[in-house]
């Protein structure tokens, strides 16, 4: 069955004429619910919505395939959206969407929501073979990825995932994604009267600015950021300021670096407070981990198979910000964040293409079948010792000691060397022991 652009249209602006920020998701819940049971699947919400104070919890489906066998890969969008700031008027204009209310769309990421949603009713409709899978839909992405934090990976059975959550032209397969840590500073000084007795103040401005002065912000290097986004403080403008809240945040490629960046701006706001005398109150939150996959590894072989198979052309990125992939990737389950064709995300110029939504459907749709012919080898999670049984093959996952190496997937091998250090078994290259799937560049070690 064809992608039916009118049916995108149809499903693409209901869910964006309901509102759903951040933990305020249920009316697009209630729709994906209603949506995927009315295709005769079951949906299963977690307990989410109470452990952050939300009304609505991650849903996940699972989508029975024609082999009868295990899921093997798991497709995600999130429900919210940043805060909606005004009315929400979606329209179809020219081909292009937009909210006429001139507000936010909602197309992050309802663009990928609703491709999930008709790509899955295309399949149930139709007599194609495609492998089972399960699909998730998540609250709170836009909050520091929470939803996702609080989500059981063991009701999960897929060994790969894909979110579609990126802006820019469909195609776009982000295999690297950086940490980023969160620093909250609160300065208390001691207020008095501005004009009167200033003197015998503190201000807590004051301090912050000092402290402010004494960072380096914006691009520091090729893979590392640090930026302050919000300044808090202050009552009136006759009062020295008693408090003032700073909040910062620092992204890096490499653990070192990021660790670097965050002290950096942790002894300028030491020294800021030491300076003008107040005290300082701090809190550093690592709020996701980097990861990075190989070209090679299976989940991102699937995603450029598909895509080659609409005509597209896949481009491997690496992305300056985090998503549910951070997540999933960090607790062992390697997984790549698609682009969905959205543009001016979190603006009011936010906009989508129909024709973008088309080919994100066709895509995702392509995926499911691709992955019946593939059936990709990704192997089975493995115990505590770090690898399964996978028919006549192997799984085990890299030991080596670099964080992004061992998520970066489930290397399979038809035989197993050992490590001559720990004697652990480990994937070797060359001779009879060939790598079916393993992430670039090669390395070695035990399983963790």
């Amino acid at each position: 069955m064809m992608v039916s652009a009118d049916a995108l249209t149809e499903i693409f602006l209901e869910l964006t004429r309901r509102p759903s920020p951040s933990r305020a998701e249920r009316p697009v819940a209630d729709f994906v619910h209603d949506f995927l049971r009315g295709l005769g699947l079951e949906t299963v919400e977690d307990a989410t919505a109470e452990a952050i104070g939300g009304n609505a919890g991650n849903i996940v489906c699972r989508v029975p395939g024609s082999d009868g066998g295990d899921p093997a890969v798991v497709l995600g969008a999130h429900l919210d959206t940043v805060p909606i700031g005004g009315d929400l008027r979606p329209v179809l204009e020219e081909g292009v969407f937009r909210n006429a209310a001139g507000g936010i769309l909602g197309a992050d990421d309802k663009s990928a929501i609703a491709a999930l949603l008709h790509a899955t009713a295309l399949l149930v409709a139709s007599n194609l073979p495609h492998p089972s899978y399960e699909l998730l839909f998540t609250v709170s992405e836009e909050t520091a990825l929470t939803g996702v934090k609080h989500l059981d990976l063991t009701g999960l059975k897929s060994p790969m995932g894909m979110v579609l959550d990126s802006a820019g032209p469909v195609g776009g397969i982000t295999v690297a994604a950086p940490s980023q840590n969160t620093v909250r500073a609160t300065f208390r000084g001691k207020a008095a009267h501005a004009g009167v007795e200033p003197e015998k103040g503190r201000s807590a401005i004051w301090a912050a600015g000092k402290a402010l002065g004494r960072m380096s912000l914006g691009r520091l290097d090729h893979e590392t950021t640090a930026n302050v986004g919000l300044i808090r403080g202050g009552t009136a403008r006759n009062i020295v300021p008693e408090e003032c809240f700073v909040e910062a945040e620092t992204r890096s490629h490499d653990d070192a670096k990021l660790a670097d960046a965050t002290s950096a701006l942790v002894d300028a706001l030491h020294l800021g407070a030491g300076e003008v005398g107040t005290d300082l109150q701090l809190e550093v939150v690592t709020e996701y981990r980097r990861y990075r996959l190989g070209s090679r590894t299976a989940v991102v072989r699937l995603a450029k198979a598909a895509a080659e198979e609409v005509g597209i052309t896949p481009r491997l990125q690496v992305a300056g910000g985090g998503a549910d992939a951070n997540i999933l990737n960090e607790r062992g389950l390697p997984t790549v964040n698609l682009t969905t064709g959205m543009w001016g995300i979190h603006s009011a110029g936010e906009s989508l293409a129909l024709k973008d939504l088309v080919k994100l459907t066709e895509l995702d749709h392509r995926s499911r079948a691709t992955g019946a012919r593939l059936r990709i080898t990704a192997g089975t999670k493995g115990g505590i010792d770090g690898h399964g049984r996978t028919g006549p093959q192997w799984a085990t996952r890299c030991g080596c000691g670099d964080r992004n190496c061992w998520r970066a997937g489930w290397h399979i091998v038809e035989g197993l060397s050992k490590c001559a250090s720990t004697g652990w078994p480990y994937p070797v290259a060359g001779s009879s022991r060939e790598v079916v799937d393993h992430p670039e560049p090669w390395c070695g070690g035990g399983p963790r």
